[in-house]
């Protein structure tokens, strides 16, 4: 799909504050740094008033049940799929807001037992991921994560969602932090979705129970013996040594292994270690993940597979410093998660426009030029993308006279707002009084 026909539909899938809201999502695409969202209305895309930026943060709509369709159908048609599988990932990233205290529905962020905590929200990306070797991904959805849930939950309602945009195979990479079975368990109800996720390198899976004699009482086990990735015991049933990212990675694979309280999910298990020139490890641990799709794919595609999930950590890293993910410090909550779909909505119309922009790099990068292969990067697409919008022209309508509002009434004194309390997962322990410590 075209950039254009992207933004026509966007403009007339929103059905408040359509005007300026596209206007504030142009200014953020081409703004480059952005220190606060009200800093972009002297962006030249926003032909508004600085006050219209909290109008369209606070009233405006991005419609939660259509945008997520909507960008799927908009993805960049040169999206890359290994295997036959269209590639997603599914991440959390954290917006700490340690000292709004009139922040409503703020949770503890804690990913790691012995981490500390940080007070904040954390919302949930699912992208899908464009090309191999490339920063680049395709937002679909941006949900963020309730205080009384989790990142596994809401990447099941995620995932389901997903699975019923098409038909077509696909596979979703994730982290260690989703080996759950509160997340693993959404595999045994959808059709089109498989998953490689990563273990932690201690992790016991099991082997295939042995069949139950005919005539034997009592119901049939559920496992096998016990396979401990700190110490395999079995030899995998295939291995093999290949070339990845420049380096010599070993891989090898032990077929029909299950979680404990998944005894039905069956699935493949690829340890992937990098060598270096004298054959010995690399890393103290090397990457076990698990595979839920189909068994005979090749091994250094299920590996080439996880590794391109980290462009996600670029994106968020892009997102961050180029557009602004966590500028918006209000406390309204309809704020910072309209905040958070606007810069998804920039960063799409970013990889939209790879193919029109030039590569104007500063003159002093002498690096040879990506514009002929496609390679530019997000922010070398960023530097050249308000040309491109000039260009184009908007759908938006023009600004229109709306005279002076009539302001607060005299004597009005606002009250201050409510301070909340930050929301706990698990109840605080009593305080211990000296007499009962002794």
């Amino acid at each position: 799909m075209s950039l254009q026909q992207f933004r026509h539909a966007l403009h007339q899938t929103l059905d408040r504050r359509a005007d300026a809201t596209l206007d504030l999502i142009e200014a953020l695409t081409v703004a480059g740094h952005v220190t606060s969202p009200v800093a972009l209305s002297e962006q030249d895309p926003f032909r508004r008033q600085f006050s219209s930026v909290y109008d369209v943060l606070e009233h405006g709509s991005l419609p939660s049940d259509t945008l997520p369709q909507l960008l799927y159908d908009h993805q960049p048609t040169d999206c890359q799929t290994i295997a036959g599988y269209e590639v997603y990932a599914v991440d959390a990233t954290r917006n700490e807001r340690p000292a709004a205290e009139t922040a409503p529905e703020r949770g503890y962020l804690k990913s790691q037992p012995d981490e500390v905590a940080s007070v904040g929200y954390k919302f949930s990306w699912l992208v899908r991921l464009v090309a191999w070797r490339s920063s680049w991904v395709a937002p679909l959805e941006v949900q963020r994560i309730a205080p009384d849930g989790s990142d596994a939950k809401t990447a099941v309602a995620q995932v389901k969602a997903l699975d019923a945009c098409t038909p077509q195979p696909k596979a979703v990479v994730l982290d260690r932090l989703y080996a759950t079975v509160v997340f693993l368990a959404v595999l045994l109800t959808t059709q089109t979705i498989a998953v490689l996720v990563r273990l932690r390198h201690n992790q016991v899976l099991y082997e295939a129970p042995t069949p139950k004699p005919k005539g034997s009482r009592g119901a049939p086990r559920k496992h096998g013996a016990k396979f401990k990735l700190a110490a395999p015991e079995r030899e995998p049933d295939c291995q093999q040594s290949v070339s990845l990212l420049g380096q010599t990675v070993r891989l090898r694979a032990w077929q029909r292994l299950h979680f404990y309280k998944l005894p039905s999910l069956v699935g493949l298990l690829l340890c992937v270690e990098f060598l270096r020139a004298d054959g010995t490890p690399r890393y103290r641990y090397p990457l076990w993940l698990f595979w839920t799709g189909a068994a005979d794919l090749a091994l250094d595609e299920l590996a080439k597979m996880y590794l391109w999930r980290f462009a996600i950590e670029h994106a968020f890293r892009f997102l961050k410093q180029h557009l602004g993910l966590n500028a918006n410090r209000s406390t309204n909550l309809t704020s910072i998660e309209h905040w958070m779909g606007l810069c998804a909505l920039a960063y799409t119309q970013l990889l939209l426009m790879r193919a029109e922009v030039a590569d104007c790099r500063p003159a002093w990068d002498r690096r040879p030029t990506a514009a002929a292969s496609g390679q530019l990067t997000p922010g070398q697409v960023q530097r050249g993308a308000w040309r491109v919008l000039r260009q184009a022209g908007t759908p938006a309508a023009s600004t229109r006279g709306a005279g002076k509002g009539a302001g607060r009434r005299a004597g009005f004194t606002p009250a201050p707002k409510p301070r909340y309390p930050v929301v706990r997962k698990t109840q605080k322990p009593p305080h211990r009084t000296q007499t009962q410590a002794a």
